[in-house]
């Protein structure tokens, strides 16, 4: 005995088809091209630049940014498919400008800072004034040693356990935990682990 299909609930339904007009819209093509103009434009007439990492910042960090460089710098984000076609438009028809070289760089949450009124360290400055530190998730890269001091932690006797489950030597002194040995709980490069 075979087992037969259930057939399709409505086969009266006509399947959806793509649209044959699948391309980009007029719209769309000029906000492109307006984009790599102004990226391609910026790379020549603009010698002084910041390529910044945008791990990890959040988007009101960017608009306080932005806000301050107003006038002093462009900062410029976008896709990096978007950017490596603007580099290579742009070497093409500046070869001599060296944006092959900075396309082959594109990899990761990048963008551009570029310098039309200011130094580079007026906008370095700008940007450390707008660090902030942030919790450490899971499955993220470390970008800083962290560990436990050895010494009290103020918790009660009853949460040893917890010290006991991630092999933290511990001992209790005066009706307190206090760990006996410094814990390094991040190194620098490591991938954070959920614990």
């Amino acid at each position: 005995q075979g087992f037969d299909r259930p057939a399709s609930p409505r086969p009266d339904t006509p399947r959806k088809e793509w649209p044959i007009d699948a391309m980009p819209n007029a719209e769309k093509l000029a906000k492109k091209q307006k984009y790599f103009d102004k990226l391609v434009d910026l790379c020549v007439n603009t010698p002084n630049a910041l390529i910044i990492c945008a791990d990890f910042v959040a988007s009101t960090q960017m608009q306080d940014i932005r806000m301050e460089l107003r006038g002093k710098a462009v900062v410029l984000m976008g896709k990096n498919t978007m950017i490596r076609k603007a580099l290579e438009m742009g070497h093409l028809a500046h070869p001599d400008a060296g944006m092959d070289v900075l396309r082959s760089n594109i990899r990761g949450n990048i963008g551009f800072i570029f310098a039309t009124n200011c130094q580079l360290d007026d906008i370095r400055e700008t940007l450390g004034k707008h660090v902030r530190d942030s919790a450490a998730k899971s499955g993220q890269v470390a970008k800083a040693n962290l560990s436990l001091p050895a010494g009290p932690t103020g918790m009660d006797p009853s949460q040893t356990a917890f010290f006991q489950a991630l092999n933290i030597g511990t001992k209790i002194v005066k009706g307190q935990i206090e760990l006996v040995s410094e814990f390094p709980i991040l190194k620098q490069g490591e991938r954070v682990s959920p614990s």
